[in-house]
């Protein structure tokens, strides 16, 4: 009882939809037809410990192969300020998610990303890199439970780079038209931070109808480092066809 108090709680904060959106892990959920199509738009804004400060816009396609297979293909434009501001196209990426093994209680897959090297100069990674989520999920009396086992190179939602680790959620439905939840990520950072990575994010999603979901979230470091983010806001919309 104290635990989905917990978890209403945050909810009230704050997406979770196809892919968690704010979340950085990843669910067991596909756009579930062949040839079905789920368009995004994502806002990222992140805050770090002095002035600095960074926004992604992401603009999203997702196609479904199968009923268990999705591919899909991103482009994120950042704004950075350190002190002086610089804007340009993020390093964009494709990536396919496979559900191979699913019941009605327990699913498990994995998501395979590529970050291609097309963002501008002191933007971009200034190479190709890579992300892999394995996804393992239970649901258990009307709450979904899930894990990801993350190698993160680079990922805009979250502001993170370079960083391996394990990301775990618990997320809930409201009379079919919200979801929400909350997630921790701990993780640990390959750039030579001392401390892990460990941060909450809180969020929900609103189910419009003609296949419209509304989401928005709110991320904080409960760890500090200089290179960290301390905290996020994080909103999006996407539709389904």
């Amino acid at each position: 009882m104290r635990l989905k108090f917990i978890i209403w709680f945050f909810g009230l904060w704050v997406g979770l939809s196809y892919a968690y959106y704010p979340f950085s892990g990843e669910d067991s959920g596909t756009v579930g037809k062949k040839l079905g199509v789920n368009l995004e738009a994502n806002l990222t804004y992140f805050r770090y410990y002095g002035e600095e400060y960074h926004q992604d816009y992401i603009f999203q396609t997702t196609v479904g192969l199968s009923e268990h297979v999705d591919i899909g293909f991103f482009v994120p434009y950042s704004v950075f300020y350190n002190g002086q501001r610089y804007e340009g196209f993020n390093d964009s990426g494709i990536f396919i998610k496979h559900i191979p093994l699913g019941t009605e209680r327990v699913k498990l897959g994995y998501k395979a990303q590529i970050n291609l090297a097309t963002g501008k100069k002191k933007i971009g990674y200034g190479k190709t890199t890579w992300n892999v989520n394995l996804i393992s999920e239970i649901n258990f009396h009307g709450m979904v439970y899930n894990l990801n086992l993350v190698y993160i190179k680079l990922d805009h939602v979250e502001e993170l780079k370079d960083s391996y680790g394990a990301i775990f959620g618990i997320f809930a439905d409201y009379k079919e038209k919200l979801s929400y939840g909350i997630e921790l990520s701990i993780l640990r950072p390959e750039n030579g931070a001392d401390v892990l990575n460990t941060h909450v994010i809180a969020g929900c999603v609103y189910h419009a109808d003609h296949g419209i979901d509304l989401s928005l979230g709110v991320h904080k470091t409960l760890t500090y480092h200089p290179s960290f983010a301390d905290y996020g806001l994080l909103a999006g919309m996407l539709m389904a066809f």
